[in-house]
């Protein structure tokens, strides 16, 4: 692997692990102390994470890990919902609603054995795995990519949404099991409305 992609893992892991805070500047010179490596290598690293909207880049600052915005939060869940949308409604015309029934019972019931995981990381990672239903049952290559660009970033927002925001997990699950259910019950239009419902937890009156 490329020395340029091994950076990069290892500072989106960091950012993933909370080693690197939302807003934190990141330095340079300082990555490339601790990693034994030149500068050159690290900054082609962060432009990876620039492009996958893990990291921000401002004239005159240097790079920080991105911060979280009321608008910008509500900017990544409508981009995700406007996947979800479209996904269901492309598992709905090519007749794929029973296998997305069954790839959400899946990841409903790895989310509610991992209701009670001890670190906020593990949990998000099993929740999201619902929303990740949808894209799977496309069967859709261009529609994965799509999703696999911003997934991070989504991962990253739910994650944020956990630490600052104080989403209760039960009320994560019992949102997701509504979903599950008015698609088995066959009404795919509350299905849509609780999908965006879902979604508008994101849209604060204030910053965080």
């Amino acid at each position: 692997m490329p020395i340029r992609e091994q950076i990069y893992n290892i500072i989106k892991e960091s950012i993933i692990e909370r080693k690197y805070m939302p807003g934190q500047r990141l330095s340079i010179s300082a990555i490339s102390r601790e990693l034994d490596v030149s500068n050159s290598p690290v900054r082609e690293a962060i432009s990876m994470l620039e492009r996958d909207g893990l990291v921000e880049i401002y004239p005159n600052a240097g790079p920080s890990v991105i911060s979280f915005s009321n608008e910008k939060l509500s900017q990544i869940a409508q981009a995700i919902l406007s996947m979800l949308l479209g996904a269901l409604e492309l598992c709905i015309r090519t007749g794929r609603i029973d296998h997305l029934i069954e790839l959400l019972q899946k990841a409903l019931k790895e989310q509610t054995s991992h209701l009670n995981a001890e670190t906020d990381q593990e949990y998000v990672r099993y929740s999201i795995a619902f929303e990740g239903a949808f894209i799977q049952c496309c069967s859709n290559p261009y529609i994965t990519r799509q999703y696999t660009e911003i997934e991070d970033l989504f991962y990253l927002t739910v994650l944020y949404d956990q630490w600052y925001i104080d989403t209760v997990r039960m009320l994560t699950m019992m949102e997701h099991r509504q979903i599950l259910n008015s698609i088995i019950d066959g009404d795919m239009d509350k299905a849509k409305t609780l999908l965006t419902r879902h979604y508008n937890r994101f849209q604060k009156d204030q910053d965080h």
